[in-house]
């Protein structure tokens, strides 16, 4: 898979004038002329729009800030492209084991999906053809879990309350008391050793202080009820992963992994210890890599289902439409999203972690791609078919020579 590379200022500014009117050269022409991806073209000339660009103005205008390429804070290419070589000779039955989870932003009055619509091809990005969407805003959090064979729970998150903070200070002192004496002689020992054969040196002697530097579990003052590592330990670990992780291995006889972001909910330090304690294996996938985890591909599907007949109007309505859609979740979708994690973690290889990587290429493409490879490499044998047999021809030739002069 070619590697993807950044296009300057100049290149930027000519996909605009040629996608705007009155040339309003198609981006399949553009591509064909500058060997840009059509939908690089697509996306430049989009954001050009909605950072102001006017393509249908009295005067023509193109700024700098309106094709001036963003930062690009995405995906940690390096990062991806370790994990996907550390995984790379997985085989199929190793991730069946994977209780993949995540969670994903529910929008009221939002239809997933494109509303049809009469225009001009020039219009594509005018500001009456388009829907607009602010990304920060979302009603409720859902968090869904999957694995091959079983469907796992599923949780919506709710605003915490005054009652639940107050309960949480005083479980989590409870905590502190229990874990300060083993965490206060492991401080001890470890000082103890660095100061072996150290004589009269200078400064304060080293005093214990048990704080979060030193393992005490803390919750942020800016927390404003969202998910931190207390509520998904107390709603989700606890109840719902552990419990469902330990039935697969009851009765089903499956030792799960369970897969996790890494969010700073999912990462922190004392989740570990949850999970050791219940002797569950994690597998920590690196961030902003949703080609990475199989429940991704569950989100647009649920999303889909939900505002089939319209958005919800109210939460109600649309927690009841959730956990409805939760349950007829089709398991063969999950089996065919989990059996693509072999195939995206090798694209990832190829593209060496880029992020120009799509993970989200459809059915007839994916085929598509297979047919024209699979060609390529039918030609191939045909070649060496050909090459080996006049080789063959050619030998038969000379002892047929050999024969008339003997």
């Amino acid at each position: 898979m070619p590697k993807t590379r950044e296009l300057d200022i100049a290149e930027r500014t000519l996909i605009c004038v040629w996608k705007s009117p009155p040339i309003s050269m198609p981006s399949t022409t553009i591509s064909e002329k500058t060997g840009i991806p059509r939908s690089t073209i697509d996306s430049v000339y989009a954001k050009a729009c909605n950072r102001g660009f006017e393509p249908n103005a009295h005067i023509f205008s193109i700024k700098d800030e309106h094709v001036k390429n963003s930062k690009r804070t995405g995906r940690p290419a390096r990062a991806r492209l370790d994990w996907c070589y550390a995984h790379k000779d997985w085989p199929l039955d190793q991730w069946k084991r994977v209780v993949f989870t995540d969670e994903t932003s529910v929008i009221l009055n939002h239809k997933r999906g494109g509303t049809r619509l009469w225009r001009r091809s020039d219009e594509a990005y005018e500001k009456t053809c388009t829907r607009e969407r602010w990304g920060g805003y979302s009603e409720f959090m859902f968090w869904g879990a999957i694995q091959y064979d079983h469907k796992g729970p599923c949780h919506i998150w709710r605003p915490e309350t005054a009652q639940e903070k107050k309960e949480a200070a005083k479980d989590i002192k409870a905590m502190n008391t229990t874990r300060e004496p083993e965490l206060r002689a492991e401080w001890e020992l470890n000082t103890a050793m660095k100061r072996v054969g150290i004589r009269n040196k200078r400064g304060p002697k080293p005093t214990w202080k048990f704080n979060a530097e030193q393992g005490a579990l803390t919750r942020s003052v800016k927390s404003k009820g969202g998910i931190d590592w207390y509520r998904y330990q107390k709603h989700i670990i606890l109840p719902k992963i552990i419990p469902f992780v330990q039935k697969l291995q009851r009765e089903f006889g499956i030792d799960a992994i369970v897969q996790e972001d890494n969010a700073p909910s999912h990462a922190h330090h004392y989740q570990t210890v949850v999970y050791d304690l219940a002797s569950v294996t994690r597998l920590l996938w690196p961030r902003n890599s949703p080609d990475l985890n199989a429940i991704e591909k569950a989100w647009p599907w649920l999303k889909r289902t939900t505002t089939k007949k319209g958005a919800p109007k109210n939460r109600k309505d649309a927690e009841k439409a959730w956990l409805a859609a939760w349950k007829t979740l089709p398991q063969d979708s999950i089996r065919r999203w989990i059996e693509a994690i072999p195939v995206h973690i090798q694209a990832i290889i190829e593209a060496e972690g880029d992020n120009g990587y799509r993970e989200g290429l459809s059915g007839a493409r994916r085929r598509q791609q297979h047919m024209q490879k699979r060609q390529q490499e039918l030609q191939e044998e045909q070649y060496e078919d050909c090459s080996s047999s006049d080789s063959e021809d050619v030998a038969q030739l000379y002892e047929d020579l050999d024969d008339l002069v003997e």
